[in-house]
C-alpha cells in the first residue's frame, strides 16, 4: 500500500474507488434522512467519515493530525464537507480519547471508542473474533463471539492501555527520532531488516536506552526499525491482551497497522497466522469513525438531526475556556523573597567540600567506587580516611565503559600534571552496569545499588529513616529503621517521573535541564500535567502551550509530576509520616531545585539533599573495598565488537599493568 495522501479525500472506503471533492459533488448524497456522519478525534489525529446506512457505503472519509489543536481540526474537517452536506440533515457523533471537548463543542452525541470499533466490525467483518487497534498514544484488542440466539457477533472482553503508550503511534514516532528518520519513512526503513534485537516495548525511554548500545557498536538502523516492530507486538500479544487468547480471524486497525505493512507481518509471524487468518480494510485508520456513524442509531432513540451549518456556528460561538484542560496546582514555589532565601540558605549548609589529598612522596594512594547508572556514570575517589578526594559524573551515551575508562583517564592525567601518581588500592562497582564495569575494569568487588546507596547515606546521616533515590531511568525508595532495611520499592516498567522524563522535555523547548529547572523557580503558575507517560504528556505539555502556559509554567508542573509520582504511584505514600523523620534524596534529579522544592511542598517535610547526591552510591563502593594490588587506571585497554547472531557485545581487555595477561569477557547488552 502506498503512503497515505492527505490531500485526497478517499471515497467509498470498503467499497468504492478514490475521489476528489470535485467528482464527489457530482455524485452528491441524494436521500434525505440516511445521512450519518461519525468524527473519531483520537489522541494525535481527526477522522471524520459520511456514510449511507442503507447502502454501508463510505461517502466521504478523511484522516489527519491534529497537533493539539482537536476543535480547530474538526472544524476544518466540516468546513471542508460544507458543500457536500449543504441542505441536508444528518446524524452526526463524535467517539475517541479526545472526542469529549469536541462533542460539547458541537452539541451533537459521545460514543465510546470501544462501542464504536465494535459497531464497524459487526456491521462488516462478522466472522470477526479479535479486533487489534494501534493508535496515536492508546492500544486495544477487542474480543467477539458470535452468539446462536440473537445470530449476531457480539463483544465478549477488551482489553485498553492505561497509563502508558508503549507500543503505539507515538512510540513508532519516538524511535523515529532517535533513529533520524521521518515517521512515513520508518515502515520502508523497517522493511529491509534481517536481524532482530530485544528492545523494550513498553516503555519509549527504555527502549532508547536499549537501542543507542546497538548504534555505538554499529548495528543497522533497518535492523533497529524491525525490533521496534517486534518490541510493539510483543507489547500488544504479551502485555496487552493479558494472557486471553487471540483467535483467528484477526482484524487489524488504526494508523500504525495502516501505514506499517511490516507490523502487520511481524504480528503475523508471532501469532502464527496464514493471509486468510486476519483481515486489514482498506483505509482502516477510520473504521472507527466509521463505527461512530453507523452506531447512532442503536444507541439513541432520539431523532436529533442536524445541518452541517448548525453545527459549524456551534463550534464557532462555543467558549472553550469551559474545556480548558490545564490549570494551576498550587501556589508559586516560594511565596516570597524571603521564602526562597530560607530554602536555598537551609540546603547550602548540605554543601560538600571536597578533602584535601594526603600526598606521600609523592604518591597518593585512593580507593575508587563506580555508580554505572541508567543513563549517567559517575565514580567517586577517598583517600584512605575514607574522604572524598574527587569526583566524575558524565552522561553515558550509550557506551558506560568508554565513559568511565575516559573519565578515569581525564582525573589521572589532571593529577599527573601535577606531579602526583595516583594508585587505587581498591575498586567496587554498582548500578545498572555492575557487573559490565566490574568485568571490564577488573574490580575487587561490586553490590546492588539499593545497599550502595543506603550505606553511603548512613557514611553522613547515620540516623536516616527513608532515601528516595530518583536516577535517569529509576527510583528507588528505602525504608531505614537503626540502620537496618526494612522495605524497598521501586519503579518497574515505566520511566515516567525519573530524571531522563524532565531531560526530553527541557531538550523539547530548547533548553538544558539546569535552565528549564530555574524557570520553575519561578513560575507563576504551575499547570496540571498529570502523572502518565512521556508520550502522553507531550499531548498535555503541547495544550498547555497553545492555552498560553509559559515555560516555567511547564517545568514547574513537570516537577510536580515527578515527584506525585514518585510518592503515589511508586512509593503508594497514604501519610508523609510513614517516611519517618530524618529523609535524605538523593540521584541526579534531585540536583533540580524545582525537583527538590516540589517534594517538601507535597510532603510538608524539610528533607536532607547531599551535594553529592548523583554519587552517594559510587561513594559506598569506594568504601568498603579491602585494600589489594595496585591498579594503574589508565592501563585498561578496551575493545568491542558486535555479535549480531547472538545480540551481544564481546568486550576484550587487554592490560599490561602489573604483568597481567589479557582476559576476555562477553557480556549481555
Amino acid at each position: 500500500m502506498g503512503a497515505f495522501d492527505p490531500n485526497i479525500i478517499y471515497i467509498s472506503i470498503y467499497k468504492g474507488k478514490a475521489m476528489k471533492m470535485e467528482e464527489l459533488v457530482k455524485n452528491r448524497l441524494s436521500d434525505n434522512g440516511d445521512i450519518r456522519v461519525g468524527i473519531d478525534v483520537g489522541s494525535t489525529t481527526v477522522k471524520l467519515v459520511i456514510t449511507d446506512i442503507n447502502t454501508d457505503d463510505v461517502v466521504y472519509s478523511k484522516y489527519v493530525r491534529h497537533n493539539a489543536r482537536q476543535i480547530d481540526t474538526a472544524r476544518t474537517l466540516l468546513s471542508e464537507v460544507k458543500e457536500l452536506l449543504s441542505g441536508k440533515n444528518f446524524k452526526a457523533a463524535v467517539c475517541g480519547s479526545g472526542g469529549k471537548p469536541v462533542s460539547r463543542a458541537l452539541g451533537i452525541h459521545y460514543i465510546q471508542e470501544v462501542v464504536a470499533n465494535a459497531a464497524a466490525v459487526q456491521r462488516l467483518y462478522p466472522d470477526i473474533r479479535t479486533a487489534i487497534e494501534l493508535g496515536g498514544q492508546d492500544a486495544k484488542v477487542i474480543f467477539f463471539y458470535f452468539d446462536d440466539n440473537t445470530g449476531r457477533l457480539m463483544t465478549s472482553d477488551m482489553r485498553m492501555n492505561g497509563s502508558c503508550a508503549g507500543g503505539t503511534g507515538a512510540f513508532i514516532d519516538e524511535i523515529a527520532t532517535l533513529l533520524g528518520v521521518k515517521t512515513e519513512e520508518f515502515e520502508s526503513l523497517a522493511a529491509k531488516g534481517t536481524t532482530v534485537y530485544d528492545i523494550s516495548g513498553r516503555c519509549g525511554v527504555f527502549a532508547k536506552t536499549d537501542i543507542q548500545p546497538l548504534l555505538i557498536q554499529g548495528a543497522d538502523r533497518a535492523d533497529i526499525a524491525l525490533s521496534t516492530f517486534h518490541a510493539i507486538a510483543k507489547q500488544t500479544i504479551g502485555g496487552l491482551s493479558q494472557g486471553l487468547e487471540l483467535k483467528a480471524p484477526i482484524i487489524f486497525e488504526g494508523g500504525p497497522l495502516t501505514f506499517n505493512s511490516t507490523l502487520i507481518r511481524v504480528f503475523a509471524e508471532r501469532l502464527g497466522l496464514s493471509d486468510k487468518d486476519y483481515i486489514v480494510p482498506q483505509h482502516a485508520e477510520t473504521i472507527v469513525a466509521y463505527g461512530t456513524a453507523v452506531a447512532i442509531d442503536n444507541l439513541f432513540d432520539d431523532d436529533t438531526y442536524v445541518t452541517i451549518d448548525e453545527l459549524i456556528n456551534r463550534i464557532d460561538t462555543f467558549d472553550r475556556s469551559l474545556i480548558k484542560e490545564h490549570k494551576a496546582v498550587s501556589k508559586p514555589f516560594f511565596a516570597d523573597e524571603a521564602d526562597y532565601k530560607e530554602f536555598t540558605q537551609r540546603h547550602d549548609k548540605e554543601l560538600y567540600k571536597l578533602s584535601e589529598p594526603h600526598i606521600k612522596n609523592g604518591v597518593l594512594n585512593v580507593y575508587l567506587g563506580i555508580d554505572s547508572g541508567s543513563t549517567t556514570s559517575k565514580f567517586v575517589l577517598i583517600d584512605e580516611e575514607e574522604k572524598v578526594i574527587d569526583t566524575f559524573y558524565a552522561n553515558n551515551h550509550g557506551d558506560p565503559i568508554k565513559v568511565v575508562k575516559e573519565g578515569i583517564t581525564k582525573i589521572y592525567d589532571k593529577y599527573a600534571d601535577k606531579g602526583i601518581k595516583l594508585v587505587c588500592r581498591g575498586m567496587g562497582t554498582t548500578g545498572y552496569g555492575e557487573h559490565l564495569l566490574a568485568k571490564a575494569f577488573r574490580a575487587d568487588y561490586h553490590t546492588v545499588e539499593t545497599v550502595a546507596h543506603t550505606t553511603g547515606c548512613q557514611k553522613f546521616y547515620p540516623d536516616t529513616t527513608f532515601v528516595l533515590d530518583i536516577g535517569g531511568q529509576d527510583m528507588k525508595a528505602i525504608w531505614l529503621n537503626d540502620g537496618v532495611i526494612t522495605n524497598i520499592m521501586l519503579n518497574e516498567a515505566c520511566s515516567s517521573g525519573c530524571g531522563s522524563f524532565i531531560q526530553t522535555f527541557a531538550e523539547s523547548l530548547g533548553l538544558d535541564t539546569i535552565s528549564f529547572s530555574q524557570e520553575a523557580l519561578v513560575a507563576d503558575n504551575p499547570v496540571d500535567l498529570g502523572t502518565r507517560c512521556t508520550v502522553f504528556m507531550n499531548s498535555r505539555v503541547k495544550q498547555a502551550q497553545k492555552e498560553g502556559a509559559t515555560v516555567g509554567d511547564i517545568s514547574a508542573g513537570l516537577s510536580y509530576s515527578v515527584v506525585r509520582n514518585a510518592l503515589y504511584k511508586v512509593i503508594k505514600l497514604r501519610d508523609p509520616e510513614q517516611m519517618g523523620t530524618n529523609i535524605v534524596v538523593q540521584g541526579g534529579t534531585f540536583n533540580n531545585n524545582a525537583i527538590l522544592r516540589c517534594f517538601e511542598l507535597l510532603t510538608g517535610k524539610n528533607v536532607v539533599r547531599p551535594d553529592i547526591a548523583g554519587i552517594m552510591g559510587a561513594k559506598k563502593n569506594s568504601e568498603l573495598i579491602p585494600l589489594c594490588h595496585i591498579i594503574a587506571l589508565t592501563d585498561c585497554e578496551i575493545s568491542f565488537e558486535l555479535d549480531e547472531k547472538h545480540r551481544q557485545i564481546k568486550a576484550t581487555c587487554k592490560t599490561s599493568c602489573i604483568g597481567k595477561t589479557g582476559v576476555e569477557m562477553e557480556a549481555m547488552t
